[in-house]
């Protein structure tokens, strides 16, 4: 399904009672994104453009003393480097010179850090204080470019940062970001701890080579396809240990042009009647919807036979860049969501810079 710049996403991130709240929110041109670990993020975005041409982030662990770091990431096109200053140039904080930056994971972008710890309060507050910060593209022997000029906007940063200050219970302490007050940091509550999940070990178990038609069948009415409909087919088996292997079904009816759904069934190999569905239960309230039930199939998935770990990746749009990608690890009996990554606005923000809203501490 093709969106516009925003893919919306139904997003409910209360946490098991062990964990902490986890939560997406709007802000203007800001989107903010805690985990459920109280590790935060902000993203500013131009609000004139589908496109994010350039784009600010922040991040903040959850611990007490956690350091703030800011980010800035540009596409650089054909220009040499670029300059910065805030729409009030008197405002203090922004690096002076050309920067170039180190190119991202997808590589469209350069980023540059542009302040960390104690060193970026001074950024912070004109952040607050500003409209936005303008990217100007330097182009070889002054070449002259349409794009050469970027404005980031600062509206909803406030908001933003005050969201992040109250998700992480640094209200009236001197950690705020915000609303800062005599607290100490240590009246900020221990960051929670991450949920464990021990990994199965890998296994070197080979597949059966031929597969019986009972077994075509059995995928097909799983992907609730018509026993006659051809479309459906085996996509791939993987050993998963214990005698037990995961036979992985693509799902033509139920998919679309660039979300691809495959269902699974697990069991023993050359005994179809044993193989049973696999479902997958997100923990209470995570998700990229309201409906809490477990998931009969996944989006896109990869099956990492090292890892013992399905990865799955829900587009926003075909671009890829906005949606939902998840991890699942299998522990011997069940597969278990060991991350969770969205995004929420579709301005090309690259899947590596995503913000995580879920995470566990996987044992292998």
């Amino acid at each position: 399904m093709q969106v516009g710049a925003r893919f919306l996403l139904a997003i409910a991130l209360a946490a098991p009672a062990a964990c902490a709240h986890a939560a997406s929110k709007d802000f203007r041109d800001w989107l903010a994104v805690c985990d459920n670990l109280r590790n935060c993020s902000a993203y500013a975005l131009n609000s004139d453009s589908n496109d994010a041409a350039a784009y600010l982030r922040i991040d903040r662990g959850g611990e007490a003393n956690a350091p703030v770091t800011v980010t800035l990431s540009v596409e650089l096109n054909d220009a040499k480097g670029y300059t910065l200053a805030f729409d009030d140039p008197a405002l203090p904080g922004l690096p002076g010179g050309l920067h170039v930056g180190e190119e991202s994971e997808g590589g469209d972008y350069r980023r540059i850090v542009l302040a960390r710890g104690e060193a970026a309060a001074p950024l912070i507050e004109s952040i607050r204080k500003a409209k936005s910060i303008v990217v100007t593209r330097q182009f070889p022997d002054g070449k002259k470019s349409d794009g050469a000029v970027s404005q980031i906007s600062m509206s909803g940063a406030v908001a933003s940062l005050l969201w992040i200050d109250d998700q992480q219970k640094r209200l009236d302490t001197v950690t705020a970001l915000v609303r800062r007050g005599d607290k100490p940091a240590s009246a900020v509550p221990p960051q929670p701890k991450a949920p464990v999940i021990v990994a199965a070990k890998p296994s070197n178990a080979k597949p059966p080579k031929k597969h019986p038609p009972a077994l075509l069948a059995r995928g097909r009415k799983l992907c609730d396809e018509d026993e006659v409909d051809e479309g459906s087919k085996l996509e791939d088996v993987n050993s998963l240990g214990g005698g037990q292997f995961l036979y992985q079904f693509t799902c033509p009816d139920s998919s679309g042009a660039y979300n691809f759904l495959n269902v699974f069934l697990m069991g023993p190999a050359g005994d179809v009647k044993a193989l049973r569905p696999v479902t997958f239960r997100r923990p209470q309230g995570v998700g990229d919807s309201n409906d809490e039930a477990p998931k009969s199939g996944l989006t896109n998935p990869l099956f990492d036979p090292e890892t013992m770990t399905l990865t799955s990746f829900n587009k926003g749009r075909g671009y890829g860049d906005c949606g939902v990608e998840e991890q699942w690890v299998w522990t011997g009996k069940v597969f278990q969501l060991s991350l969770q990554r969205m995004m929420s606005d579709c301005k090309r923000i690259p899947l590596d810079d995503w913000p995580v809203t879920w995470c566990a501490d996987v044992k292998r």
